[in-house]
C-alpha cells in the first residue's frame, strides 16, 4: 500500500511538474528567439540550417544551443528535487502563514496590566502557637469576678457533721472550661474499633475481598499494602507515628506539605500516598491498566487535632483517611467501616498486578 502511495506522489508531481516546466520552456524561447520547441516546423527549420553548415557565432545563439541540449536533464533533475520535498508540511506552513503574523501583531499589541498577586499564607505560617504544654494540661480558667467576690466574703463554716451524700452540692460551673477554650487530648481518644475478624489491618482488608501484597516499594516510597480485587487497587499506607498532629495538605514555596507537632513536623503521610498511588499507575499496563487506583491512609497512633476541618480536603484529594487501634479522633471512621466489600480479583490478575509491583 505504501509502495502503491509513493508511485502516485511521483507521478502526481512528475504531471504537475512536466507541464509547468514546459511552459516556462516554451515561453522562454519564443520570447527570446521565436523558437516554439512544441512545433515540428521549427525543429525542421532548425535542422535545415544544420545541414548546410549552421556555424554558431554569436553569445545569444550559444545561450540556445546550451538550453535545447539542457532541457531533457533539467527537467529530469527537477522532478528529482520536487519529489524530494514534503509538499504537505509546507503548504500548510504557507496557507497558515498570514494568520500567525496576525496573532503575533496582536500579542506585540497587547498590553497586558499588571495584577497584582497577593500569595495566600500557608496555615502553617498563620496558625497559633502550641495551646499544650509539653505536659498536655490546659492553664485552667479564671473565674468571674463576681464570683470571687462572693466567696471571699463568705465567712467560715463553724464545724458540723459531714452532709450526706445525697446532699452534695454540685460542682460550681466555673470549673467548666469556656466554650472557646482547646479541649485536651484526651477529648481526641478514639474509641476501639469494631471488633472484625482477626483484629488486624490485613485481616479486615482481606475481609472486605482483598488479595494483599504487603510492604511494597515504589522508588523511594514504601507502601505497607496493596490491595487487589476485580476492579480497584487500593495502595494502603499506614502512619503509625504518635502523638498530637495538626494537618496540613497546602504546599509552601514548592515544598511538600506538613504535619506539624509541638515540638516537630514531617511530610503529609497524605501527600506520601498520593504520590505513591501515581508511581503505582504509571507501571499498570494490560488488565492491570483498566483498575482503578485509590489511595488510603491508616491513623493506627496519632491524633489529628484538625481533622474536622480536613475532611474536605481530603475529599477532593481523593483519598480516604481512616482510623485503627489508638489512631483518633472519633470523626475519623474506622478502617472496618472505610474499607468497606469490594468483589475478589481472579489469579491471574492478581498475578500480573504482582508482577509489576514486585
Amino acid at each position: 500500500m505504501n509502495i502503491l502511495k509513493t508511485i502516485a506522489r511521483l507521478l502526481f508531481i512528475l504531471l504537475v511538474w512536466t507541464y509547468g516546466y514546459v511552459y516556462w520552456l516554451q515561453s522562454t524561447m519564443l520570447k527570446f528567439w521565436h523558437f516554439d520547441p512544441l512545433a515540428a516546423r521549427h525543429w525542421r527549420h532548425i535542422w535545415r540550417l544544420w545541414q548546410r553548415g549552421w556555424v554558431i557565432r554569436q553569445p545569444n545563439e550559444w545561450v540556445f544551443v546550451i538550453l535545447i541540449f539542457s532541457a531533457i536533464p533539467l527537467w529530469v533533475v527537477g522532478w528529482a528535487l520536487l519529489s524530494s520535498v514534503s509538499w504537505i508540511p509546507l503548504i500548510k506552513n504557507i496557507l497558515s502563514l498570514p494568520l500567525r503574523l496576525l496573532k503575533r501583531k496582536n500579542a506585540n499589541n497587547k498590553t497586558t496590566p499588571k495584577i497584582k498577586v497577593t500569595r495566600k499564607k500557608s496555615y502553617k505560617k498563620i496558625r497559633p502557637p502550641a495551646i499544650r504544654p509539653a505536659t498536655g494540661k490546659i492553664k485552667p480558667t479564671e473565674q468571674p469576678a463576681e464570683q470571687t467576690a462572693t466567696v471571699s466574703a463568705a465567712p467560715a463554716p463553724a464545724p458540723a457533721p459531714a452532709p450526706a451524700p445525697a446532699a452534695a452540692s454540685p460542682a460550681p460551673a466555673a470549673a467548666k472550661p469556656a466554650p472557646s477554650a482547646v479541649p485536651s487530648p484526651s477529648a481526641y481518644k478514639a474509641p476501639a474499633p469494631a471488633p472484625v475478624s482477626g483484629g488486624s489491618i490485613p485481616d479486615i482488608l482481606k475481609a472486605a475481598g482483598y488479595k494483599l501484597l504487603q510492604n511494597v516499594t515504589v522508588g523511594s516510597q514504601k507502601v505497607d499494602f496493596v490491595g487487589i480485587s476485580a476492579g480497584k487497587l487500593l495502595v494502603c499506607c499506614v502512619d503509625a507515628e504518635s502523638g498530637d498532629w495538626l494537618a496540613d495538605e497546602e504546599r509552601f514555596n514548592d515544598e511538600e506539605p506538613l504535619w506539624f507537632s509541638e515540638s516537630n513536623h514531617r511530610v503529609s503521610p497524605v501527600r506520601l500516598a498520593l504520590n505513591a498511588k501515581d508511581a503505582i499507575a504509571q507501571k499498570l499496563s494490560g488488565r492491570a491498566r483498566d483498575l482503578r487506583v485509590e489511595p488510603m491512609v491508616v491513623i493506627s497512633q496519632g491524633t489529628i487535632i484538625n481533622a474536622e476541618d480536613m475532611f474536605d480536603v481530603w475529599t477532593n484529594l481523593h483519598i480516604t483517611v481512616c482510623r485503627f487501634a489508638s489512631g483518633a479522633p472519633a470523626d475519623i471512621k474506622p478502617l472496618n467501616e472505610a474499607v468497606g466489600t469490594v468483589s475478589a480479583s481472579d489469579e491471574s490478575l492478581y498475578a500480573e498486578v504482582a508482577a509489576f509491583l514486585r
